[in-house]
């Protein structure tokens, strides 16, 4: 009997060992998880100490335009482009008359093509229907 007693109080001895590691783990994993939570703990000190973050954030801007600022380079003259400047303008300006031009050629051929396989058509009947009288 006292065997069963003692058997029995380990049981239960370990069980709350058991429930005070799952406790103890359950606030580690909880304390983990909200420091690797950056966005939360940037949101949490933005909201606890706005001044700093605006006073740090002007100071490291003024710092990176300050150290990064590229030297001025001297001007490189180029060379008169004027010729090509005035091809590329009267390009510009030819190209809306060229679709145009081309265009109204298109559709009159176009035209054309079917007045000619109309009137085709008119006389090819008009040779058959002459056939089939006679």
């Amino acid at each position: 009997m006292d065997r069963e007693l003692s058997r029995q109080q380990e049981i239960e001895r370990l069980i709350r060992s058991g429930d005070q590691a799952r406790s103890f783990l359950s606030s580690e994993v909880r304390s983990f998880k909200a420091k690797l939570d950056v966005p939360a703990r940037v949101r949490s000190s933005l909201k606890d100490n706005p001044t700093g973050w605006l006073i740090g954030s002007a100071a490291s801007g003024l710092a990176a335009s300050l150290f990064l600022r590229r030297k001025p380079e001297k001007p490189v003259r180029e060379k008169s482009s004027h010729p090509l400047g005035f091809l590329a303008l009267i390009l510009t300006l030819v190209r809306p008359l060229a679709k145009v031009w081309l265009t109204d050629q298109v559709k009159s051929y176009l035209a054309d093509g079917a007045i000619r396989f109309a009137s085709g058509r008119a006389q090819t009947s008009r040779n058959h229907s002459d056939r089939s009288f006679q």
